[in-house]
């Protein structure tokens, strides 16, 4: 065997027997390894991965999606900026009163939920905002079980032939069944928000350390959530109103006004249940959590869905704002990794919450279709109050559900948005990071989704429209069939 010479700084050669040449390279190993140890051991929460290598990493095609979101993970050191901490416009600030409103109905029991930082979230299973949350899940129950009862007592092919008939066998079991079943999913969502919130946090701290500017959604928040939130309670008001004889108001007790609000408003639970004092005062408050409910899912929906939108609005300012010449090759590989993050956190929050928007659209449409179906015609007692509620209800039912999906549909159109920018790229600057980035938006379908079952974007909005209008038809003349 060969020896191996060293040449020292003085010119002189050493000669290394090849024993010595061993011990020197094992040497230069167990050094390496110490230094490389405290590396090893760094954990990224938004990816919620090791920077320790996986074996199974090898495994994966050099084009994945995974594969390059691991490397991407590698590159990227979230560290909590302390000075930032209270900022009211990162988005679990921005959302954290509504969500507090939403606990005193039952919904998202998380402890600490207006707090600043995310590590503050807490969910107990035994704590009494969870405990208050099975009492309402328990009473919904109960009602809907009370009115599923009662549809499949009324729903037969009579019910078609009579005005209303349908909609007196049907909408007590779906519009409990949602406050049920909405209910149910919000609790199943806590654990799965804290964790959320650690991501949305982390990609929030990241992106803001660019030239970016912060998105308002504060403000945006409170707007949508009055626009939502007013409607509804003056809609519930007229509700009342409507439900209740002109001879009752300020010459009744409140039993007596209760009595008669129940039986006009929930005319399948007297049916079925006889009535008394604890039984309307049960319907009455429950009834006041499932329409916030029904309400709460719209606007929750649509706050995510601006969080999420607004984000790529402010990359995309970034690149209409500036040419394309001025972007040097790693100002293109920023980019990109930035639109990598949001699209990698759009699909994390589509994973937990795509049950609330399939629910939510279900309900939406059924009523719809509901109203539709009964021609939208005036009510029996011809009351201006009553006219003005069943109108009202409509429209503000159709506004609810194109609002929801138009800010739904916003995040895939923001995601596109930028692509022009990159067509008219020129050539010396279009790098091999701007190619990447233009395969990515192009490729990569970002949008939030019902289960999976469809996609919101805007062409969904039409699809929508033209499916209520098929249904209506084939209902319709379902209806006249039997009436003949």
């Amino acid at each position: 065997m060969k020896s191996i010479s060293l040449r020292k700084k003085s010119g002189k050669g050493v000669k290394i027997s090849p024993i010595d040449k061993k011990m020197v390279i094992k040497k230069i190993e167990i050094s390496v390894a110490d230094t490389s140890k405290n590396e090893n051991n760094k954990i990224y929460p938004f990816f919620e991965i090791s920077d320790k290598k996986n074996i199974n990493d090898n495994k994966l095609p050099e084009k994945s999606f995974i594969k390059r979101n691991i490397n991407l993970n590698k590159r990227i050191h979230f560290k909590r900026d302390n000075s930032l901490e209270s900022n009211s416009e990162y988005f679990a600030n921005a959302i954290g009163l509504v969500l507090l409103t939403a606990q005193f109905f039952g919904l998202l029991p998380i402890s600490g939920i207006k707090s600043n930082l995310p590590e503050k979230f807490k969910f107990l299973k035994t704590s009494p905002r969870t405990i208050y949350t099975y009492i309402v899940i328990i009473g919904s129950l109960i009602m809907s079980l009370i009115c599923l009862i009662h549809m499949v007592k009324t729903l037969n092919t009579s019910s078609f032939k009579v005005h209303g008939g349908i909609a007196d066998a049907t909408v007590g079991a779906v519009f409990y069944g949602n406050s049920l079943f909405g209910t149910i999913l919000f609790l199943n969502l806590c654990p799965g928000w804290i964790s959320l919130q650690h991501d949305w946090r982390a990609m929030e701290e990241y992106i803001d350390r660019g030239k970016g500017e912060r998105p308002k959604l504060r403000c945006k928040f409170s707007l949508i959530t009055a626009s939502i939130f007013i409607p509804a309670l003056i809609e519930h008001i007229l509700s009342v109103i409507a439900n209740t004889p002109n001879e009752i108001w300020g010459n009744s007790t409140f039993d007596k006004f209760l009595q008669i609000y129940t039986i006009k408003s929930h005319p399948f639970l007297i049916k079925n249940v006889d009535y008394n004092f604890t039984l309307g005062l049960f319907t009455f408050v429950l009834s006041r959590i499932a329409t916030f409910t029904w309400n709460f899912t719209d606007v929750f929906i649509m706050l995510v869905s601006t969080g999420l939108a607004e984000r790529y609005k402010q990359l995309n300012k970034i690149i209409s704002n500036n040419t394309s010449a001025t972007f040097t090759p790693d100002e293109w590989k920023q980019l990109r990794e930035y639109y990598a993050i949001l699209s990698t956190l759009v699909k994390k929050v589509d994973q937990k919450i795509s049950s609330i928007i399939f629910l939510s659209f279900v309900n939406n449409l059924y009523f719809i279709c509901l109203q539709l179906l009964n021609g939208l015609s005036l009510p029996d007692d011809g009351r201006i109050v009553s006219v003005i509620y069943f109108f009202g209800s409509f429209f503000f039912l159709i506004g609810r559900t194109i609002a929801v999906t138009l800010l739904a549909a916003r995040i895939n159109d923001q995601s596109k948005i930028v692509l022009p920018y990159l067509y008219n790229c020129p050539p010396s600057t279009f790098t091999g990071e701007a190619q990447r980035l233009q395969v990515q938006l192009t490729t990569d379908e970002v949008a939030l989704t019902g289960l999976r079952f469809f996609s919101i974007t805007r062409n969904f909005m039409l699809a929508v429209a033209g499916a209520i209008v098929t249904y209506e038809v084939v209902l319709l003349q379902f209806n006249m069939a039997l009436k003949q």
